[in-house]
């Protein structure tokens, strides 16, 4: 290419960015889809979300009523249980590794990234998580287990 269409380019992509911004939205999913890049990372699957069980008390439930979900991994024999609540902050996230494992977590959502630390017992929480699509992903103590990762969902 020479000078010319250099500039071109240039000035369309200007013009497209003004007139047909990408939404935000999408900037969003695509981040998550970046962040699935590490693929060595077992995959836990979502095997319980009471959005979805309880149906039929979803109309006496509130719009700030919590979210029960069970994400599994059976090749690595780890259960990551965790609830989710609305709070005027974001969003809380308390949860429990089963087996229980002191093992660092990153909570990765649309705001960025936040490390938290499971105890002994295997429990952990997260604050001021955005709304938006989020996963888990749990360190293994073992040097050479993979790191257990949940499907992305979206608060």
């Amino acid at each position: 290419m020479n000078h010319a269409d250099d500039k071109l380019l240039e000035d369309l992509r200007a013009v497209a960015t003004r007139v047909d911004s990408v939404p935000e939205r999408m900037l969003t999913a695509a981040r998550a889809g970046y962040a699935w890049r590490t693929i060595d990372a077992e995959l836990a699957e979502l095997a319980y979300d009471s959005a979805v069980e309880s149906r039929p008390l979803a109309g006496v439930r509130g719009p700030d009523a919590s979210r029960l979900l069970t994400f599994s991994a059976p090749e690595c024999e780890l259960t990551i249980e965790i609830e989710v609540t609305p709070t005027e902050g974001g969003i809380e996230i308390v949860g429990q590794l089963i087996p229980a494992r002191p093992v660092t977590l990153d909570v990765r959502h649309s705001g960025g990234s936040e490390s938290v630390e499971a105890d002994e017992l295997g429990r952990f929480s997260a604050e001021g998580v955005q709304s938006g699509p989020f996963s888990i992903r749990c360190a293994r103590p073992a040097r050479d287990a993979p790191a257990v990762s949940t499907d992305w969902m979206t608060l």
